[in-house]
């Protein structure tokens, strides 16, 4: 019977470079795959520039649609080890000490920045994607279902895939195992304009999934955005049930990172998802070196009980309110009781569009409410001070001047005043 020292419902902790046996060793093992893989594919020249500047400078020596061939050389040269360092986090991080479960899936997420990667091939690979063991592909491609309403290209937005993000969803949406804990381990600097992101205030609420996308429905309200960044060899191990999503990578720096779950009890699956993650593994077989052993838990053989319906929306302390205002010779007027005050801001709606009015300090700014990336409403996104968190990519937009952290990502800005107990936006 497992025993489950750490409470593992809401748990998210960060682990240090090497605090786990093995660790460290293994994190220069796949940091020096990686490499390897990159003089196999372009020569010693590039690998001698990754040896030199690090695995953040990936994107200078490969193209977008080389990502899937060094994912799949590294994983596959380290399968066994990682799948035995997942076991060893379960032992001394979780102090599991009876059997548990460990999906065959693996991941090596390949992200880089999205000002190479919106220029990418379209045909290139979600860097998302992972990897089960290679005798197990046909069976999985012989399960694979088709749903009609889930359409990932439309949620993101003709974007090619090298430039998808994560949006804010829980992992038993996307068909992952309920009551399972994820591994993020950085093999390169993850700063936070490339990291993974967390909502943990919203862990007591029941949360609407929208099935076409596998993510948040897009009018729910959100806080700002915990980040978490991580040095390299750092590792978050956290509750995947807690709404997550993950950073567009913003900086001028590939992202690299491996991802691995387990479960400490047999997976099962949530009903309301078409698809499932079947291939899984027990401690006690990797850790006998069994490694040719994987279960095939099928999803109709292993359904939990249906979530709970979504209650309504709760505004979250921040949501702003929507107030129509009337236009005039290229000139908005919303009406106000009182003058705007600091840190206040509200959404004016306008025939044609939505703009985001703010008053920080003594300045009152006027941005588009569309996020430029996916196009998502940034009202229902948080704001700390005078930025403002998109709720799908968690970029953040200055309220004063409409920029971000990246170039091709700006909002289009409205000189605004207070005039005759109203507020006016030029918008020409």
């Amino acid at each position: 019977m497992t025993t489950e020292t750490v409470p593992t419902r809401g748990l998210w902790l960060k682990q240090a470079g090497d605090s786990v046996p093995g660790q460290r060793d293994l994190h220069g093992g796949i940091v020096a795959a990686i490499v390897a893989a990159v003089a196999e594919l372009k020569g010693e020249p590039a690998a001698d520039r990754l040896r030199g500047e690090g695995l953040e400078a990936l994107h200078h020596v490969l193209g977008p649609l080389d990502l899937g061939p060094v994912r799949d050389r590294v994983l596959e040269g380290l399968r066994n080890r990682m799948l035995a360092f997942a076991v060893e986090v379960g032992r001394t991080v979780l102090g599991w000490d009876g059997e548990f479960y460990v999906d065959d899936y693996l991941i090596l997420r390949l992200n880089i920045p999205y000002e190479v990667a919106r220029k990418a091939d379209p045909s290139g690979e979600n860097p998302g994607i992972g990897r089960i063991s290679p005798w197990m592909r046909e069976t999985a491609a012989a399960r694979r279902v088709k749903d009609p309403l889930y359409d990932p290209k439309g949620y993101h937005k003709g974007h090619p895939p090298a430039a998808w993000a994560h949006g804010p969803h829980l992992d038993s949406w996307a068909g992952h195992s309920r009551d399972g804990l994820n591994i993020w381990w950085a093999m390169c600097d993850v700063p936070a304009e490339a990291s993974m992101v967390l909502y943990p205030e919203l862990a007591d609420r029941t949360l609407p999934c929208d099935r076409r996308t596998l993510y948040l429905g897009q009018d729910y309200p959100l806080p700002a955005p915990t980040f978490v960044p991580l040095a390299p060899g750092e590792m978050l191990v956290f509750d995947p049930e807690i709404l997550h999503g993950t950073h567009l990578n913003v900086t001028d720096r590939t992202r690299v990172a491996v991802s691995m779950r387990l479960n400490a009890s047999k997976p099962t699956f949530d009903p309301d998802c078409f698809y499932a993650r079947e291939f899984w593994r027990t401690a006690s077989d990797i850790e006998a070196q069994r490694f040719d052993w994987v279960l095939h838990l099928k999803r109709e053989e292993h359904l939990g009980a249906p979530a709970p319906a979504p209650v309504e929306a709760r505004p979250y302390p921040g949501t702003p309110a929507v107030v129509p205002a009337t236009v005039a010779d290229g000139t908005a007027r919303v009406a106000r009781a009182a003058p705007l005050a600091d840190g206040e801001r509200f959404v004016a709606a306008l025939p044609d569009r939505r703009l985001i009015v703010a008053r920080t300090g003594d300045r009152l700014s006027a941005v588009d409410a569309a996020c430029p990336h996916y196009g998502v409403d940034l009202a229902f996104g948080g704001q700390v001070a005078d930025k403002i968190y998109c709720p799908a990519c968690a970029v953040a937009f200055d309220l004063h001047d409409g920029t971000s952290r990246s170039e091709s990502l700006s909002l289009a800005r409205y000189r605004t005043w207070e005039e005759g107990g109203a507020i006016l936006i030029d918008l020409s």
